[in-house]
Formats: structure tokens, C-alpha cells, sequence
């Protein structure tokens, strides 16, 4: 009995800290732009790793309704680290993001842009799990995400960040 009351009280507290992580970290935010009324929705990078044996990985995304198909990526590694390349497993189909900077931007994280279209950004957004594979230039690793890793800070996001992307599509 003593076992079962321990279990439970173990499982509850995964559960309080991931629900605790969800409001301590960035949501979605809505910018206007000073310069041309453009509209972004910016979801900065969280961790995007479901345990502490995976790549210690961010996620965070952007989109902007001069081109409102398009998702932008930030990808981020703890570390200076030069990414060349992100790939998606998303249920067992493979998204590969293109570059979108020229360069990998260095500090405590190490982080570039890359892109993918709003379709597969929903896709992946809904996946049961989601894994993220940054390429280094002669290593990679692996974290992951999803529906059914809502431990990893990132799969809480997805959802608020597109409510928010599909109130200004139904606008237009």
C-alpha cells in the first residue's frame, strides 16, 4: 500500500512541475509592426526535450502575415555548436526544415533559422511524437516532443501559438 501511495505522489509531482513549467515559460505573443502594420506571432524558444538523456535542444517559432504560409523556426543546443540542418520525425514522416540564415548566432545556446510550410507546422504541431534531430557539422543529436510528451516544455506551446496564427488568417 505504502508503494501505491508512492507511486501516485511521484507521478503527481511529474505532472505539477510540467503544468508549473507550462506557466513559467514565454507564450505566444502578438507584435505590430511600427514600420508597415505587419502583424507576428512569436513563440520564443523552450526546451524541447522530454527527458535529461535526450539533446538538450529549444524550439521556439514565428510567423508573419506578409507570408502567412510559412513558419519560422528557431533552433536551438546548449553550447557553442555550428547547426547546419534540422530534421522532424513526425509519426514516422520525415519534414527536413530549410535554412533560413546564413548563420548559426552564438551565446550560452547556439541557435539559427530555418523554415518549413504552415501545413507541416500543423502536422507536427498534433503529432503524438515528434522527434528533432539538429545537425552539427560532424555530429547530430536527438530530442523529443509531442502529444504524448508533455514533459518536454515546448509540446504545450503549439497549440495557443496557432490559435493565435489562425484568428489573423480568418481576419484576411
Amino acid at each position: 500500500m505504502k508503494q501505491l501511495i508512492c507511486i501516485f505522489v511521484l507521478i503527481s509531482l511529474v505532472f505539477s512541475c510540467a503544468s508549473i513549467n507550462q506557466g513559467l515559460t514565454p507564450g505566444a505573443k502578438i507584435i505590430v509592426s511600427d514600420f508597415d502594420n505587419s502583424i507576428e506571432i512569436i513563440q520564443k524558444p523552450v526546451s524541447a526535450a522530454s527527458s535529461l538523456r535526450e539533446g538538450w535542444h529549444t524550439l521556439g517559432f514565428r510567423w508573419n502575415n506578409n507570408a502567412p504560409d510559412l513558419i519560422f523556426l528557431t533552433v536551438g543546443i546548449k553550447g557553442i555548436e555550428n547547426i547546419s540542418g534540422v530534421a522532424f520525425n513526425v509519426d514516422d514522416q520525415i519534414i527536413r526544415a530549410e535554412v533560413a540564415s546564413n548563420l548559426t548566432d552564438y551565446d550560452e545556446w547556439s541557435t539559427r533559422q530555418f523554415s518549413m510550410s504552415l501545413n507541416q507546422f500543423k502536422k507536427m504541431a498534433i503529432a503524438q511524437i515528434v522527434k528533432m534531430k539538429v545537425l552539427m557539422i560532424d555530429k547530430y543529436s536527438v530530442s523529443s516532443f509531442g502529444q504524448s510528451k508533455q514533459n518536454a516544455i515546448v509540446s504545450g506551446k503549439f497549440s495557443k501559438f496557432l490559435d493565435k496564427v489562425n484568428f489573423q488568417l480568418l481576419k484576411k
